[in-house]
């Protein structure tokens, strides 16, 4: 049970109640640090579980609960905490909430349904989900000019049920391995989200919502592209 995967998960977990109480704080800024740490964490605990061979059931089910905070309750509050500076009716904030009861569905059926040879994960996956909400977050600090366009409580909760459905619906996300077989197919995604990043020197961690808009385009593109390569 106590082994360096689980701590790593934990780690997960830890930081994501961390993030939940600097928001909570005010801290908003700390608060997408905290989830940019545990995002770490959650990708290194599988890394280093499938390397030292002790992938473990226990492993996945915590896993899982790991995320549900750190990317299911800490979003939703963000979207909670964003709904409710200028909402047009005192319950609309609560619908912020929709993210985490998406994500704790996501998991649940991604715990008794995936297989680790997919190439695709069956809807969002929920830290991406995550990153994407904290870069909103950076967004309504920042002084970009399509900023009140989004933040504007209808269009926002908009976003956040069509990401809700996203992390439920079976739309195939490409899953990103750093295998060589996964590289020598599709690099190309890699590279473009790499560079994607580069625009964090001037616009911050916006950048964070642009990236993972640019990972479901290139999903959705992805089968069309292979079949072109194959039929050339």
């Amino acid at each position: 049970m106590f082994n360096l995967p689980n701590a790593l998960t934990v780690a997960n977990l830890f930081f994501g109640c961390c993030a939940l109480i600097s928001l909570i704080q005010g801290r908003e800024m700390q608060c997408i640090y905290f989830v940019l740490l545990a995002s770490a964490f959650d990708f290194l605990d599988g890394f280093v579980a499938r390397k030292m061979k002790q992938e473990s059931e226990l492993g996945v089910q915590l896993d899982s609960l790991s995320d549900v905070v750190t990317f299911g309750v800490v979003p939703g509050m963000i979207s909670f905490h964003i709904l409710s500076l200028d909402p047009p009716f005192d319950w609309l904030p609560y619908l912020g909430f929709l993210i985490a009861i998406a994500a704790a569905f996501r998991l649940a059926r991604y715990n008794v349904s995936s297989s680790g040879r997919d190439v695709f994960f069956t809807g969002l996956p929920v830290p991406a989900c995550g990153l994407f909400f904290c870069g909103m977050l950076a967004l309504r600090n920042s002084d970009v000019g399509f900023k009140d366009y989004l933040m504007n409580p209808y269009v926002y909760t908009g976003i956040v049920i069509l990401f809700s459905y996203l992390m439920i619906s079976h739309l195939k996300i490409l899953k990103i391995h750093l295998s060589k077989e996964w590289l020598d197919q599709y690099k190309f995604v890699l590279i473009i989200e790499i560079l994607s990043l580069f625009a964090m020197i001037r616009i911050g961690a916006i950048v964070l919502s642009l990236v993972i808009l640019i990972h479901i385009l290139l999903s959705l593109l992805v089968p069309t592209f292979k079949n072109k390569i194959t039929t050339t």
